[in-house]
């Protein structure tokens, strides 16, 4: 039986849905505080909400963008799940004490014009150097400092949250209870109140009584849509040319391979699955003519707006202290192993070139061959090279319950794709470690090939193949990995220098109506005061934030 793989939802040309015509969707960022240094992470929950106020299942990715008045200085993508999802943003070491703005975004609100409103205030102390943000700064007496009132926050909802006193360097239950008709998704921070003002009064409460009559129909459905477009002398010809398609790739992951059809203005629209952490993108354009001059390049997708103004940072002599201790905090977190500190949280997964269509080569259960075209004839009988009509080589192979050859193979390095099959057989078949064929047809988006073969080279590393002129190679930023910083894995010998200002954040608890939910904090190693503060939002739609104090007394 011919099997045919059409990944409809990614690949195919779909219209929008009518429900998705349009979207008018803002984006709430709860971070673990407000307070950080040059270093620091910044851990995110986003809540995407829909015109209604309810939660959003439109989108599947939101930008994040922190920036001062001087310019943006971090980026991030947080992948979504029905409106909800998490992510990190790591602050500079070169960040200028002051304040700055977070905002998120998806597609359809990128043209709000009330968008820097949505934004929160945050506060960044840079312990290494004396870079200021220009005139954003103030220098206090500290008797002054101290009577600058904090941000009140507000308090709303049935959720509550509370916890006994504890000692240093051991763990403590804080227990949550919802007392809404309806399931409550929260973030939960524990994080050290060490008297440094927080800059930002804003809470998902706060946020959630605003509105924006904005509405667009550009929206991420099932994956990041990648904005291209063909820069070159050639563009014509490749527009003219039906057979062309523009192509993403990114190096040691087969799994993530996307094609899109060019519009008459040379811009691509290319619809993937959320791609997670930074990788190296291959850009090129299968059918394209080896002469000619034209080449791919995918557009960055952040708008990188910066705020007009924000609010001067307080600054005296009297927080050295808690400085000090925050730096060092950010010192030993980079130095502990990420497994004890952070729990992986559920993400979206590829659906293509699934392990169980695959036939797998390793070859180091083969007597090696020092060349490609003698390893396809004495070890993988279902691939072969040929002429085509053309003159030059192509990959062929035999399909799954199909007795002839088939001629429109996708070849791959790397899950990288390879137009020319003569520079795939020059290269040195040594560093290949195996050969995984996928003896079925696929789709891509118009494409469609009789099979794909990914030679996978044993170090990931294909610097050294001979790629086609028009190939461009950039870094790009996929989402952030989803995590909860729960440090349950600390280890006992680090509790004597245990700084932590964060103790415990998760973005992403569930607590069904009437429910109780009980989480373990580890303490630091020094005394102090602690804040505990939940916020989230019902399954109704009902916004809440709440908080308590968490004291760590010797």
């Amino acid at each position: 039986m011919k099997r045919f793989f059409g990944i409809s939802l990614l690949f195919t040309l779909l219209a929008v849905p009518a429900w998705a015509a349009e979207v008018s969707e803002r984006v709430y960022l709860s971070t673990d505080k407000d307070v950080y240094v040059a270093g620091d992470i910044i851990w995110c929950s986003a809540f995407c909400f829909d015109g209604s106020g309810s939660l959003s299942s439109a989108s599947s990715i939101a930008y994040v963008e922190v920036a001062s008045v001087e310019g943006v200085v971090a980026t991030a993508k947080i992948g979504l799940i029905d409106g909800r999802g998490s992510g990190s943003v790591a602050i500079p070491l070169s960040a200028p004490t002051g304040n700055y703005r977070i905002i998120a975004y998806t597609s359809s609100g990128k043209g709000r014009p009330d968008l820097e409103t949505d934004g929160k205030t945050l506060s960044v102390f840079n312990t290494l150097s004396a870079r200021r943000v220009s005139k954003g700064v103030d220098l206090l007496p500290d008797d002054e400092y101290q009577r600058t009132p904090a941000a009140a926050k507000a308090v709303q909802g049935r959720v509550s949250v509370s916890c006994p006193s504890a000692l240093p360097s051991s763990s403590v239950k804080v227990l949550l209870e919802n007392g809404e008709t309806s399931v409550a998704s929260l973030s939960l921070s524990v994080f050290c109140d060490d008297g440094i003002v927080s800059p930002s009064d804003a809470s998902i409460v706060k946020f959630a009584s605003g509105s924006s009559s904005w509405s667009a129909d550009a929206v991420d459905l099932d994956g990041e849509v990648f904005h291209g477009h063909l820069v070159g002398t050639k563009k014509t010809d490749v527009l003219a040319n039906q057979f062309c398609s523009a192509v993403i790739a990114f190096p040691g992951r087969a799994t993530d391979i996307y094609m899109g059809k060019f519009n008459p203005d040379g811009t691509v629209d290319i619809k993937t699955l959320n791609v997670y952490g930074n990788h190296d993108l291959v850009c090129e354009i299968l059918g394209q003519k080896e002469d000619s001059d034209c080449r791919l390049v995918i557009e960055s997708p952040f708008l990188r707006k910066t705020p007009s103004e924000l609010p001067t940072l307080g600054l005296c002599t009297g927080l050295e202290d808690a400085l000090v201790r925050r730096s060092l905090a950010v010192q030993n977190d980079r130095i502990a192993a990420t497994d004890t500190l952070f729990e992986f949280l559920p993400k979206r997964e590829s659906v293509l070139l699934s392990d169980t269509y695959c036939v797998s080569y390793h070859l180091d259960d083969y007597d090696r061959f020092p060349t490609v075209r003698e390893t396809l004839i004495e070890i993988t009988p279902n691939l072969r090279v040929r002429k085509g009509p053309d003159g030059k080589l192509q990959m062929q192979m035999l399909l799954k319950d199909v007795d002839a050859f088939s001629s429109n193979v996708l070849t791959l390095i790397d899950g990288v794709p390879v137009k020319d099959i003569a520079s795939l057989l020059d290269f040195d078949c040594m560093l290949f470690g195996d050969i995984l064929v996928y003896p079925y047809t696929y789709s891509f988006g118009s494409a469609v090939f009789q099979g794909v073969v990914d030679f996978v080279t044993t170090k990931g590393d294909i610097s050294s193949f001979k790629f086609d002129r028009n190939v461009e190679i950039v870094e790009w930023q996929g989402a952030s990995y989803p995590v909860a910083y729960t440090c349950q894995g600390l280890l006992p010998s680090d509790a004597a220098a245990d700084l932590r200002g964060t103790l415990y954040w998760h973005p992403s608890l569930s607590i069904a109506a009437g429910g109780r939910m009980e989480v373990e904090v580890k303490t630091p190693s020094y005394p102090g005061t602690f804040r505990v503060v939940a916020e989230g939002v019902t399954s109704e739609g009902k916004p809440f934030r709440t908080e308590t104090t968490l004291t760590v007394s010797r």
